[in-house]
């Protein structure tokens, strides 16, 4: 067995325990990053021609985080449509279901931007849709979910793309939230930082400002840190539920 099937095999068996509830979201993902090292040294020994292994790892990480966090959501929905008869059209979509799936063209007209004579697709890692199977033009796309293990620079990326959805009555209803595992901390109260306003970062005061609800999966992140914006990621499921009540009602 190679060293790049052994972590494969490692990273499947903490898929497997997410989704069948044998531990929870911010335990697989600690898990997972537990995995860096092996991975790094796998890299290195293996892939020789790659010249950055660490940010090899952040890339892959950030690939497996969107996943499991559209698997927890996609698990979360088949829960509410078990309970509420009202929900059988929720659906969580990827960027590539909306693209290429041709029952989902809908959902690509509904969340496109225009600009000029083309209609571009947000920067989308996971939708949030009342899909209408027997109407589709009656769908409604209700939340996009923006995953990010940090956010860096990108944080500009999010924003841009909620100002440009409200500027549409198309799109202007969408809520977006962001969904981290914050690892450099931006979202942290810390007033020892060099630059910050009453402990907040500048990338927090810019998120709380202009996106509908960020959400941070770490262990770490005490209640008093949390206000009405940024909260722990169980929250998330909480918030969704009542944008999901409210949107099923007005359709």
């Amino acid at each position: 067995m190679t060293e790049e099937v052994n972590i494969e095999i490692k990273i499947k068996e903490i898929e497997r325990k997410l989704e069948e509830g044998e531990i929870t979201l911010a335990e697989a993902l600690k898990k997972l990053n537990a995995l860096k090292g092996e991975y790094i040294k796998t890299i290195q020994k293996v892939k020789r021609h790659i010249k950055d292994p660490e940010q090899s790892w952040h890339s892959y990480i950030g690939k497996k985080f969107e996943k499991i966090i559209f698997n927890a959501l996609k698990g979360y929905i088949e829960i509410l449509k078990k309970k509420y008869p009202e929900f059988q059209g929720l659906v969580a979509l990827t960027d590539k279901d909306i693209t290429n799936k041709r029952e989902y063209e809908v959902i690509f007209r509904k969340l496109a931007v225009k600009y000029g004579e083309y209609l571009l697709l947000p920067d989308t890692d996971i939708v949030i849709a009342d899909y209408n199977s027997s109407n589709p033009w009656e769908s409604k796309v209700l939340a996009i979910v923006s995953c990010k293990t940090s956010l860096r620079e990108r944080i500009a990326q999010s924003c841009y793309w909620k100002l440009k959805l409200l500027s549409s009555d198309v799109t202007k209803h969408v809520k977006v939230y962001l969904v981290t595992r914050d690892n450099d901390e931006d979202f942290a109260l810390n007033y020892d930082r060099k630059q910050h306003y009453g402990g907040k970062s500048r990338n927090r005061i810019i998120a709380e400002y202009e996106l509908d609800g960020i959400y941070i999966v770490r262990d770490k992140f005490p209640k008093e840190w949390e206000n009405e914006k940024v909260k722990r990621y169980d929250k998330l499921f909480h918030d969704l539920l009542d944008l999901i009540k409210d949107g099923v009602s007005r359709s």
